[in-house]
């Protein structure tokens, strides 16, 4: 294994710690914690740079508050001063770590992420029959503090640097067990949580030879040509897992199937012949911008921030060719203020069946699906906002993927008017 040295005092010099002061700020220096830190920047900053030289750095207290998106998750937030230390260290050392990841390692790498990630499932999905969904049980609560250390200190050769390590591991968290678990909320916790992984990467494609490979943080997924092939590749990444991570699959969360059915993944359904939103990851985004449309009704917010929010949802996932997914009030006030509202373009990336189309919420039910009633006839066929288009390419409607049942549901759909395949 290949370690660095002569890296503690780019660690610790004043340029680093400035720039990481600058990444702490950055979409932050508005809270009242972080401004009043970068009121005395000169101050506190040599007082950082002088602890860490000195050893006598110690990480402060977490605050911790809760979120529900989708499931709950405890975040651990570390004091400003903390949140530099750790910015500091991973400016110089993330670029280590990353040189031993894997290509299909996509989560918090500066080229990769959840785009990128999707386009490489979809290719995937494409080329191979069967996919398996794999998923670790409540991984940042589990990594153990032994092992990663383990593996993690050897990189590095100074004293310094792993001293600064270890004592950010094994920091104490509230609620988790001693020896156990990386608060989510530190950029050192995603940076540490990625590399613990790493090894499977390599192991899935060069000792497995799994034809396909995809992981994002704890998301795995693996492809194959057949049935008996994918078991075996998920075999041996559940064997691996557990006896050198001391980690646990969820057996129950565990989903093989043939791609044509669709792969769950980063709240798309990927088919061979294109994507779709999740029905949960589109409510949600819904319900979030609803509720900023109320509080501009209310005074809370103004009319920029409201455009900005309607920017930021939709701007996120036009890259996969999406459009129009938000919706309004419906009041005579909030028209014309959304995205997709009157003026913009109202064009559909849908599954397209003929016939018109009604983009009310209550179509969205289950009850309402293939529902041929002459008052809403050919309106909904439970696919919604599918898409197949790479960067750069026009829009267009193509064809749903294979039902299962084969060619006979191919015939239906052509009866119904949907476009040859």
């Amino acid at each position: 294994m290949k370690s660095y040295g002569q890296l503690w005092e780019r660690v610790a010099s004043p340029e680093n710690l400035s720039a990481a002061l600058g990444r702490v700020m950055k979409g932050r220096g508005a809270k009242r914690d972080v401004a009043a830190f970068a009121a005395r920047r000169e101050e506190e900053l040599a007082a950082l740079r002088a602890d860490l030289l000195s050893g006598a750095w110690r990480p402060g207290p977490y605050g911790q508050f809760r979120l529900t998106d989708p499931k709950p998750r405890t975040i651990s937030c570390a004091p400003v001063r903390d949140r530099v230390a750790h910015h500091a260290l991973c400016g110089v050392i993330a670029p280590l770590l990353e040189m031993g990841f894997s290509e299909d390692c996509y989560a918090c790498r500066v080229g990769k992420g959840t785009h990128r990630a999707a386009a490489r499932a979809r290719e995937l999905v494409r080329r191979n029959a069967w996919a398996c969904k794999l998923d670790i049980r409540h991984y940042f609560d589990s990594v153990p503090h032994d092992r990663l250390l383990e593996l993690l200190l050897p990189i590095f050769r100074e004293k310094e640097v792993c001293r600064m390590i270890e004592v950010i591991v094994r920091q104490p968290v509230p609620g988790l067990p001693e020896g156990r678990g990386l608060p989510i909320g530190n950029l050192t916790s995603q940076w540490f949580a990625n590399f613990y992984l790493s090894g499977l990467d390599h192991y899935a494609k060069e000792t497995l030879k799994a034809p396909g490979y995809i992981r994002y943080m704890d998301d795995i997924v693996l492809f194959a040509d057949g049935k008996t092939e994918i078991w075996r590749l998920h075999d041996g990444v559940c064997e691996w897992v557990e006896r050198e991570r001391g980690l646990e699959i969820k057996g129950e969360r565990t989903v093989t199937a043939p791609v044509s059915e669709g792969l769950a993944f980063l709240g798309l359904r990927i088919f061979p012949g294109g994507w779709r939103f999740q029905r949960t990851r589109l409510l949600r985004t819904r319900r979030k911008f609803r509720l900023r449309e109320r509080q501009w009704l209310a005074g809370e917010i103004d009319d920029v921030q409201l455009a900005m929010c309607a920017a930021a949802t939709e701007g996120g996932v036009r890259w996969y060719g999406f459009r129009g997914i938000l919706q309004s009030l419906g009041v005579e006030d909030s028209e014309g203020i959304w995205a997709g509202g009157e003026g913009a373009d109202s064009g559909s990336n849908r599954v397209k069946r003929g016939g018109s189309w009604n983009n009310t919420a209550s179509n969205c039910r289950s009850a309402y699906r293939n529902n041929n009633d002459p008052s809403n006839r050919n309106n909904n066929i439970g696919f919604r906002l599918f898409s197949t288009l790479q960067r750069g390419q026009a829009r267009s409607h193509p064809p749903p993927p294979v039902p299962r049942g084969g060619g006979d549901g191919h015939a239906r759909l052509r009866a119904a008017g949907s476009p040859a395949a």
